[in-house]
């Protein structure tokens, strides 16, 4: 009897049938049609289906909705967005609109010893500008103290070129270091030179000096807010010169109308500053400590300091200045332990 015979997929197969040779040289075309597209193309091509509407806009268009809308969060709704909004006049343009009305009410005028024109009486009760916006731009990762002095001298280009600047940092009679006029005047504004003056001048004096006197002028609103990076440190030279101007700029920490401090953020600053500092910088001093920085700290923690803080005193290897700083913020902190809030405050 005859076996029925079982065919198996892929078993005696045929060969396929030659292409020919037309249609084998057309689909060689298509393939190196296909690989002759660079990377950049396709992702280009891949972008261009994806854009939305608002992406698809050209630069200068979403400039102006970014100056419109004061929304700081349109460069970080998208990369395309981002790297529109990302070119330096860009920046310079969305800075100064952020302490334009501030700058253009205060602009020269000190807050004590004013030589120049006197504003009127109803201004120096009131505050021009967005806190809350300068806060925001005063916090962005590419505002260092190059990029405010450069906005700045731009701002005054445009807007105080013929109009009087006096310095806000207080000098004696016959000081004229850096060949530079620090009475002041008309167009006498240089945004850099300025700075250079002030910060060289404030450079030299002790820690504790400006707690006794009133310096500085209106740079920005003096309900803004202080980036946490500067109050805690450490301080690079950048950050040293960025906070200067700020203080100079009239931002006073524990400031009326400012929301209070986390006490997390107030240790970090002693211990930064003075506490845990191999010498502590008198410059961070005279911007940073005041009473502000003492209250409302845990009763626990500050014992913990004091005893550091006398264990260093003991060892008598500083020299006399930081001495007479590190005794200072002792007795300072053992003052304050003594007011009545301290003993209801859990350790």
């Amino acid at each position: 009897m005859l076996l029925t015979p079982v065919h198996i997929r892929g078993k005696r197969k045929r060969d396929p049938p030659p292409t020919p040779s037309s249609v084998a040289a057309a689909n060689t075309d298509k393939a190196s049609k296909k690989m002759k597209r660079s990377l950049a193309s396709l992702r280009a091509s891949r972008l261009s289906r994806h854009r939305t509407v608002l992406e698809s806009l050209p630069a200068e268009l979403l400039e102006s909705i970014l100056l419109y809308s004061e929304n700081l969060s349109l460069p970080r709704s998208s990369h395309l967005i981002g790297a529109k909004l990302s070119g330096r006049a860009t920046l310079l343009r969305l800075f100064m609109l952020a302490f334009h009305d501030t700058w253009n009410q205060w602009f020269g005028i000190p807050k004590t010893q004013l030589h120049g024109p006197r504003p009127k009486q109803k201004e120096w009760a009131s505050f021009d500008g967005d806190a809350v916006f300068q806060s925001a731009m005063l916090e962005l990762p590419w505002v260092d103290v190059d990029f405010i002095l450069q906005a700045q001298q731009a701002w005054s280009d445009r807007y105080a070129r013929d109009r009087w600047y006096q310095h806000s940092v207080p000098f004696e009679d016959g000081y004229h270091q850096l060949n530079h006029d620090h009475q002041g005047g008309f167009a006498h504004f240089h945004a850099r030179d300025c700075f250079e003056a002030d910060y060289k001048r404030a450079l030299e004096w002790p820690a504790f000096k400006t707690e006794a006197m009133s310096w500085g002028t209106h740079d920005l609103h003096p309900r803004a807010r202080l980036p946490v990076d500067l109050i805690t440190g450490p301080w690079d030279e950048e950050k040293k010169r960025r906070l200067f101007w700020l203080t100079r700029g009239g931002l006073q920490m524990g400031g009326e109308g400012q929301n209070p401090v986390p006490w997390e953020i107030k240790l970090k600053c002693l211990e930064n500053a003075i506490i845990n500092a191999e010498e502590p910088d008198p410059l961070i001093i005279n911007c940073l400590i005041g009473n502000w920085i003492f209250l409302d700290l845990p009763e626990d923690i500050v014992r913990k300091h004091l005893i550091s803080l006398d264990r260093r005193l003991e060892w008598g290897a500083d020299e006399p200045a930081s001495r007479a700083i590190l005794r200072r913020i002792r007795n300072t902190l053992d003052m304050f332990m003594q007011l009545p809030q301290y003993h209801h405050m859990p350790a």
